[in-house]
């Protein structure tokens, strides 16, 4: 009777520990994953156009918290490439090198990298507007050299 629970415990539990393997192999196999290292945001209102860079990790968390914040919905039936007023180009850049480009037009769009306009709650949106206002661009992060050795005089 114990050898048949032993071997349905081994039977459940032999599927989970295989895929908990190849779940640690698949990850292996990729390498590190790629996080967020620098957040380039180019603002555009007509004839006005700058840009801002942020490297530091609270500043490049705040345009993340953002953009899990919009919450974009529902395709327009106009066409937000022709509507005027203000854009942000937001460009996730990856340790990896990969890039990820968010397009914020008019309070009103949100688009992802080539995919569909979506609406947006022009509320939510403005939010960008004062985040991008608050903070100045960061400094990019220097390599800095190792400190030369000191040796103790004899």
């Amino acid at each position: 009777m114990k050898t048949d629970l032993l071997k349905k415990i081994c039977i459940a539990v032999f599927p989970l520990f295989l895929i908990g393997c190849c779940r640690i192999l698949r990850q292996d196999e990729n390498g590190p994953y790629p996080v967020v290292t620098q957040v380039h945001i180019l603002y555009k209102n007509e004839a006005i156009e700058t840009q801002r860079d942020f490297y530091h990790e609270e500043n490049i968390r705040q345009i993340l918290d953002y953009l899990r914040y919009i919450d974009p919905y529902g395709i327009p039936k106009e066409d937000p490439s022709q509507v005027r007023g203000r854009t942000y180009v937001i460009t996730l850049i990856y340790s990896d090198g990969s890039r990820q480009v968010y397009e914020q037009r008019a309070d009103q769009y949100l688009r992802i990298g080539n995919g569909d306009w979506k609406r947006i709650e022009a509320h939510k949106a403005q939010y960008l507007s004062g985040l991008y206002g608050m903070m100045p661009s960061d400094q990019p992060p220097r390599e800095e050299p190792a400190p030369p050795l000191i040796c103790p005089r004899i």
